[in-house]
């Protein structure tokens, strides 16, 4: 008879990149999530590097609230409320934003636009293209009531508020097929 041996060495431990399995939908949402947030650095940096140069009557473009009810607009209601709370979160500490206003107003705008655009509208260019005018347009509206509210602005710079929103609506059809080319990163998701 053989004789068993008693000594079993301890299964070695998986190294990190092992212990970190990521399935292929994963990393897919990974990567998605990712190159959004890459595109609104970079329209934060084209913003401030270059389109704050031009003016037009005293307004330039206001790319990354733009961006972000775009992206918003793209998902599911629940998922669009939670990026726009993060992305406006790090919009406001990167000091570009105007005031701790701004997470409210795009975190509201973006949830009542997505719930309005799912429910009554198709998901087409021209329902997220009517979803942008106006969100855009409140949204300016908004920041210059707070401004007139707090005393950081005047009545009569409305126009370069509406001029500002109207400059960032013409931006939309450069901005639209990128991000709608990163939303389809990882196929459709499930529809009940």
């Amino acid at each position: 008879m053989r004789k068993q041996k008693d000594f079993r060495p301890d299964p070695t431990e998986a190294s990190w990149k092992n212990r970190l399995h990521l399935t292929k939908s994963q990393r897919s949402s990974l990567l998605k999530w990712v190159l959004y947030g890459l595109f609104l650095l970079l329209l934060s940096l084209v913003q401030d590097a270059v389109m704050s140069r031009f003016e037009y009557r005293g307004a330039t473009t206001d790319l990354v609230p733009c961006g972000i009810l775009l992206i918003c607009l793209l998902q599911t209601p629940d998922t669009g409320a939670i990026f726009a709370l993060v992305s406006s979160s790090l919009y406001i500490l990167s000091g570009s934003a105007q005031g701790y206003y701004c997470i409210v107003l795009l975190t509201f705008l973006g949830v009542l636009l997505n719930i309005l655009r799912h429910s009554l509208l198709s998901r087409r260019f021209r329902s997220i293209f009517l979803c942008i005018i106006v969100g855009l347009m409140v949204y300016e509206l908004a920041v210059f009531a707070f401004g007139l509210f707090l005393g950081k602005t005047y009545f009569s710079r409305i126009s370069v508020s509406l001029t500002t929103g109207i400059l960032s609506i013409a931006t939309v059809p450069v901005l639209y097929p990128i991000a709608f080319s990163v939303s389809k990163i990882g196929g459709e998701k499930w529809k009940d």
